[in-house]
């Protein structure tokens, strides 16, 4: 939402942002550098909100940061279920229901007292989808919502807990939603399959993420590869779920050629780091960096690691880390592990940025670790062309002309 709030002005789209205040709100990072990037005519509106993470934090004893874990909760295992059971069959459609009534009211006020064209909802969080749907019913303006992640079949409500009643209202609530809005926009086309399969939409359009050339040329001028040991770099979220014993294995091999070091930049599940040092495998981990530094880091690297979550019943098709975007405008190869058929390894093709395994293929993993190694020296044969279809500004642009139709169809 970021980029689309920076570039929509080029379009002739002006927005205005109703977000929640990060006092009343806990997140596993912040990166307040990113404000820098917002124009400075686009207006932030920040409301308060009942957040339970900060509840369950302070049960705890730990910082509000400390006790998010994306798309879950953590702490001891006891506590760990109660507080998931909450989550799953409370807390619904998220733990960040608790920003509706504030963010709701202010939006019908801002609404009814200024001139807008449209309304945008953005989510996970989906509880975002209720704030638009007030604004909605509130203007009947044209509504989108964009969909960055499934609802009813994000990968980790198994988590959850979740009872046969949570379940439903789930269902409704998403139908409710999507069969309401103007248009929905979703990331990935097998994410838009399935919401095509549960909900009748009055319009839908694939929207993918992408990366922002401005960072690129920002942060690459004063970077370059390190020489030594062969890197491999992995940014975001590790957990047990991303984890493949296989891997491991292909890299103790590769080690008899050259040192190997595998850098983790965010945080990281600590039996997960485990499995790589009592296999003789070096860690380095970095942890959180802002974005212009994370950026600037991923031009060191040899190859970076992209392993889709393994969840049990979902075949991930539909599954594509916004990270293999900016992974890709770094111009690294990419060991992804995942579906071998689904978007992201069709956007791997396409873009010829690298190969995705199945989390045992050991072979396959060590042969294409082998053949990176060997091209280390060369730059990576990425299609320009293709690569230049996930351009933010042009994506912005692609958002711009769905706004126009439905403004002008609202006249």
């Amino acid at each position: 939402m970021l980029k689309f709030a920076r570039y929509l002005p080029n379009y002739g789209w002006l927005p205005t942002v109703l977000t929640v205040d990060p006092e009343f709100a806990a997140f596993p990072s912040t990166d307040e550098t990113l404000l820098q990037e917002i124009p400075p005519e686009v207006k932030i509106i920040r409301t308060r909100a009942w957040d339970p993470f900060r509840l369950y934090g302070r049960f705890q004893g730990k910082k509000k940061a400390d006790a998010v874990e994306v798309g879950h909760v953590g702490g001891k295992l006891g506590f760990k279920r109660v507080a998931r059971w909450l989550r799953g069959n409370v807390f619904l459609p998220d733990a960040r229901i608790g920003w509706v009534p504030f963010a709701s009211r202010v939006v019908r006020k801002l609404v009814q007292e200024q001139k807008f064209d449209a309304i945008m909802s953005t989510g996970p969080p989906h509880s975002s989808h209720l704030v638009g749907m007030a604004a909605y019913k509130a203007s009947k303006l044209p509504w989108v919502v964009d969909m960055r992640d499934p609802w009813v079949e994000i990968y980790y409500r198994d988590q959850m807990y979740e009872g046969r009643i949570a379940n439903k209202i789930q269902s409704t609530l998403e139908r409710r939603v999507l069969s309401t809005a103007s248009a929905v926009v979703s990331v990935s086309k097998h994410v838009g399959l399935g919401l095509k399969r549960r909900v009748q939409m009055q319009h839908y359009e694939t929207i993918p993420n992408g990366f922002d050339p401005a960072d690129i040329l920002q942060n690459q001028a004063t970077r370059t590869r390190k020489e030594g040991a062969f890197t491999v770099a992995y940014i975001g979220t590790y957990t047990l779920r991303r984890h493949s014993n296989a891997l491991v294995v292909a890299l103790q091999k590769l080690q008899a050629t050259i040192p190997v070091e595998v850098h983790f930049v965010g945080k990281v599940d600590s039996e997960a780091l485990e499995r790589y040092r009592v296999n003789g495998i070096p860690i380095e981990e970095l942890g959180y960096l802002p974005h212009n530094e994370a950026v600037a880091y991923m031009q060191e690297v040899d190859i970076f690691l992209l392993p889709l979550p393994r969840v049990q019943g979902h075949n991930g098709a539909g599954d594509v880390s916004g990270k293999v975007f900016e992974y890709m405008s770094a111009r690294r190869p990419i060991l992804a592990l995942g579906p071998t058929e689904g978007d992201l390894a069709d956007i791997l093709n396409q873009v010829h940025a690298g190969n995705i395994f199945d989390y045992e293929d050991q072979v396959g993993m060590f042969d294409f670790l082998k053949s990176c190694l060997e091209s280390r020296k060369d730059a990576w044969p990425i299609n320009d062309e293709a690569l230049a279809e996930y351009e933010r500004p042009r994506l912005t642009g692609r958002l711009a002309h769905l706004l126009d139709q439905l403004s002008k169809s609202d006249s």
